[in-house]
């Protein structure tokens, strides 16, 4: 995990830290928080902290190397701190499952 990462994460308000930022929204019901993660203007991780969800994207960038170093930071905090991941995809080519 990158310090961007810990930084945005544990950021309480919209913050920027060179190419990625974070973002504070409300969703239709305003007890609903919800965070947005950007890597160069493309939302790459959803957050909902009151179900304690999060939801990754690589916006049609899957095979750049610092895409997949930003997808695997955030799915490491999240992970770390109890939260469960809706439609888990593979990151790196390893972590496609072989069947034997």
């Amino acid at each position: 995990m990158r310090r961007y990462h810990e930084i945005l994460v544990e950021s309480k308000r919209d913050k920027r830290v060179g190419n990625h930022n974070v973002e504070f929204g409300m969703g239709i019901a305003r007890s609903t928080r919800k965070r947005y993660f950007y890597y160069h203007g493309n939302c790459v991780c959803v957050v909902d902290d009151i179900d304690k969800t999060f939801e990754l994207n690589d916006c049609g960038w899957g095979g750049a190397p610092s895409t997949k170093n930003c997808l695997a930071g955030y799915r490491e905090a999240f992970t770390n701190m109890g939260y469960k991941e809706i439609n888990p995809q593979p990151i790196y080519n390893y972590e496609y499952k072989v069947k034997k």
